[in-house]
């Protein structure tokens, strides 16, 4: 739990007021569940967390066992986000949070497609309304990229 970002568990309960709220993770498959359980991600969730060894390949299983007409993926790596927003049939908004060690290690040049949205810190999702997810985004509404320090 000291590991989590500060309101990262605040924006779950934010968010599970607008829609599902599913974890969908990548990585060692005893340690992330084990990782995500002790946090208390596991719990704000429902129970909803599904872990891949690359969640960006998995996206057919996810609309399998969760279906919805459009999807919205918060993440702070950038370059998955970019993968998971080209594979075909899927409407994606993609949020990239410029959080973290991934975050700031990317070349934010190279991303093909470029988020949706940016934001800079987790929290910022507790600003976020149904409105917000409705509307979608449009590559237009994108702040410029730029690396930063934080």
């Amino acid at each position: 739990q000291d590991r989590l970002y500060p309101q990262a568990l605040d924006v779950i309960a934010h968010l599970a007021g607008i829609a599902p709220v599913i974890v969908l993770s990548d990585g060692d498959m005893v340690f992330q569940p084990r990782k995500i359980r002790r946090a208390g991600i596991a719990a704000a969730v429902q129970g909803r967390v599904l872990v891949y060894l690359h969640k960006q390949h998995e996206i057919d299983d996810l609309r399998c066992r969760y279906p919805a007409q459009r999807y919205s993926m918060v993440d702070d790596k950038p370059l998955l986000l970019s993968e998971m927003k080209r594979a075909p049939g899927i409407a994606l908004q993609t949020i990239f949070v410029r959080q973290g060690h991934y975050a700031l290690a990317t070349d934010t040049a190279a991303l093909s497609p470029p988020p949706d949205r940016m934001i800079m810190r987790i929290g910022e999702l507790l600003s976020y309304t149904r409105q917000d997810f409705d509307a979608g985004a449009s590559h237009s509404d994108v702040p410029a990229l730029q690396e930063q320090t934080t």
